[in-house]
């Protein structure tokens, strides 16, 4: 014997919505904050992704100047990628300082690559390995942490963390 059909279900109430909804997140805030552009932080991956290129090409061909060379432009592109805000843009005078302070890491950057072969020492070091070590070395040590005070310090969004705390 064949079995009865069975009646067909009553449909399901909707369920409510657990979070805000899609419609709720493009219309609330709409007029407050601009779209966030992610332009510069998809160029900035990018830059990152080039320098790391960079400096593995350096590695396999054993070329220390090249991998000596990818460390100021991996701080330049890590510095500016810390520095942007959430809506896509750079405070002006940070970014200068970054600028500034990368351009003098890579004239430092130059200045030992330039001098390796030389027979000129610096206080008791080869020139090259005195730049490095008396120079370099307290320049990123101090000034590093100085730029990421003044970074920090002008790019936080206060307002945003009293709210999320």
């Amino acid at each position: 014997m064949p079995r009865p059909a069975r009646p067909p279900r009553p449909p399901r109430p909707p369920r409510p919505p657990k979070g805000p909804t899609m419609s709720d997140l493009t219309t609330r805030g709409a007029s407050d904050t601009p779209e966030p552009d992610h332009k510069r932080a998809g160029m900035l991956i990018h830059a990152f992704v080039a320098v790391a290129a960079f400096g593995l090409i350096g590695m396999l061909t054993d070329s220390w100047q090249m991998v000596f060379l990818a460390v100021p432009l991996f701080a330049v592109v890590m510095m500016l990628l810390g520095s942007l805000r959430s809506d896509g843009s750079w405070e002006r005078v940070s970014t200068m300082a970054i600028a500034a302070y990368c351009a003098g890491l890579g004239v430092l950057v130059l200045w030992s690559i330039l001098t390796a072969s030389s027979d000129a020492m610096l206080w008791g070091l080869p020139m090259s390995m005195g730049v490095i070590f008396y120079v370099i070395w307290p320049y990123t040590a101090v000034g590093a942490g100085l730029l990421y005070a003044l970074v920090f310090d002008r790019t936080i969004d206060e307002k945003h963390l009293a709210t999320a705390g």
